[in-house]
Order: C-alpha cells, then structure tokens, then sequence
C-alpha cells in the first residue's frame, strides 16, 4: 500500500488577515518631531554684591529647587565671573539658591532644600593645620580635647533667593544678593623674646562654628577648633590669620587660642590663651556670623617664649615633649 505524503502549509483565513493588516499599519506609524518649546522658559539670573563688596569669585552656582515638586533634585547651573547668565528651566515654580564655585575646602549637604543646604569643611588635626613637623602628639586647650579639629573655609558668598514662577509671556529676571559666609580673624602678638632662636610656630582656636547654613547664615550648633600657621615679621612681633565660618553657636562659649613654638635646640612649648572677650567685639550676645564684613583682630602683648640652649647657656630643657603655660592676656 503505497502511503500518501501529506504537506502542512499555514492556513491563513480571512479573518487572520483582517487583524494582522491594522496592526502593521499601526506600527508603521510615525509622529512628527516636537518643535513646540512652548513648555521651557528663560530665567535672567543677576547679582547684587552690594552686601559683600570685598568679593572676588571666579564664578558662582546657582541651583533651582521645584517649589511645587520638593522631592525633585535642584537643577544646577554655573555662571563664569560674577554677573550670572541665562538659564532654561520647563515652565513651573522654583527658588534659587547660590553659592560660589571656586573653593577646594567647602562641602555640602542637605542639598534637598535650601533651607537645609550646609556647607562645611572636612575634618583635619592640629597637625596639618599648623603645619609643624613634632614627634609628639600636639595637645590640646583643656576642655576643648574632644571638639573636632576641622580645615579652614576657603572664602565663601552665598544666599538663597524669593520663589517665582516662569511665565512663558514674560521676560523673568531673578536679583540674587550674595552674603559673606566667613569671618577673618587677625592673630598679631608683640613684644616676644628670643625670637632669633626658635624654629617653627603654628596655632589653634577652640569654640568655633562647624558649619553655616547657605541660606540666612545660621550657624550650626556644633562646636570647633581650628588651626594655623604663625609667621614671624620682625624681631618681636608674630602675626597670623584664619578663616572660620562663625563663632559661638552656642551661649556661654569659650575661646581657647593656643600657640605652639618649637625652639632651635628642639624643645617644644604651648601657650593656652583666653582671648573670649576679644572674639565678642560687639559684646557677649554677638553670634559672630560670617553675614557681615567685622572681622575679628585678637592682640597679645608678650609671650615668654624661653631662650634656647646655644653653646651651653640659656633655658635648660628638663622635660621631654610639649612643655605647656597657661597665661594672661596682658603679658
């Protein structure tokens, strides 16, 4: 019996063909590009320094946070030199907040609005910041050992701005005032002997801000200390100077100014200082903000800095390590 073999071919049927034709068509569909930027609107961003008129940045940031969206990441913008620019931003409600770009110390956080944007600086010792070269662990002001040592603020300008909303028929222009976010504090000490035998002096400042609000300039309630490099200028006298972002965020705060001087024989003394009534220029109450340009000068008359050992006369070192004095501020 001979076996028939049977061909299996698709069977299209009619009622295949009429829903597989409108589907092809529909794929093959396209829409015409959107030329249509009726949806983004430009903002004029513009500077008013009048209140931080010693300022001299090389460019400044600007970040719009979404009032009616507060859990959208801000858009940024960076603006060369300090006249701001134009940005392009979809139509809705925003509030800037700016600050300047050219700094290597400042860091942030809270960046989700602008009422919580902090800047701050890393955490640092008293070593790197006096840059001395000891074998001994550098001591610290008492009381002060357990605030962190943090690095000094690079100058900082900064504010946050009103909300506005884009208007796609109106030209929106945005006046940003910038304030200075940082004081300078001015070290100068006189009347210092022997000062042809010592090597290296550095500095420290107990009682400090840790960080400041973007904002308003609100300082953190967070305490600590900073440390600096001294130069001698002449026979008698020291000088040196620190950025800090404030200072007492806390009531009945204290300020330790300590001075380190290693000797030429190579021994190591510590001077504590409480220059607290000279860190209050405008009394007790004064939160010492960096929202203003009042820096700060402290002033010392005298430090007993000792004669070293020089062909086997002078001070007679009998303590090895840091050799520590407590004294008054009219020495």
């Amino acid at each position: 019996m001979k076996r028939r073999r049977l061909s299996i071919a698709p069977i299209v049927t009619i009622a295949t063909v009429v829903t597989i034709v409108p589907m092809l068509l529909c794929s093959c569909q396209y829409k015409d590009l959107c030329y249509d930027h009726s949806h983004m609107g430009e903002v004029r961003v513009a500077y008013d320094w009048s209140q931080s008129h010693q300022a001299d940045v090389k460019g400044m940031t600007v970040l719009f946070y979404h009032a009616d969206n507060v859990s959208a990441d801000p858009i940024r913008y960076d603006f060369t030199g300090m006249e701001g620019g134009t940005a392009r931003l979809t139509m809705g409600s925003y509030r800037p907040s700016t600050y300047n770009y050219d700094t290597e110390t400042i860091l942030y956080r809270g960046m989700e609005n602008p009422s919580s944007l902090e800047a701050y600086t890393r955490k640092s010792s008293i070593e790197e910041g006096t840059q001395l070269s000891t074998r001994n662990a550098m001591p610290r002001a008492a009381t002060t050992e357990d605030q962190p040592v943090i690095l000094e603020p690079d100058p900082l300008y900064g504010t946050a701005g009103n909300a506005f909303t884009l208007d796609p028929n109106t030209q929106t222009t945005v006046t940003l005032q910038p304030h200075r976010r940082f004081k300078e504090i001015s070290l100068k000490i006189i009347n210092v002997p022997n000062l042809q035998y010592t090597g290296q002096f550095g500095g420290a400042l107990t009682g400090l801000a840790a960080s400041i609000y973007m904002e308003d300039g609100q300082l953190s309630d967070d305490l600590a200390t900073e440390a600096f490099t001294i130069q001698v200028v002449d026979g008698s006298t020291l000088v040196g100077k620190l950025r800090i972002f404030g200072h007492c965020p806390n009531q009945n705060n204290k300020h330790y100014l300590t001075i380190y001087a290693i000797l030429a024989d190579g021994t190591q003394w510590y001077y504590t200082i409480d220059v607290t009534d000279q860190m209050h220029p405008h009394g007790p109450d004064d939160p010492g903000s960096g929202d203003d340009d009042d820096d700060i000068t402290i002033e010392i008359d005298g430090l007993p800095v000792p004669k070293p050992i020089v062909n086997g006369s002078g001070f007679q070192p009998t303590i090895d390590g840091w050799q520590g004095v407590d004294i008054d501020v009219g020495m």
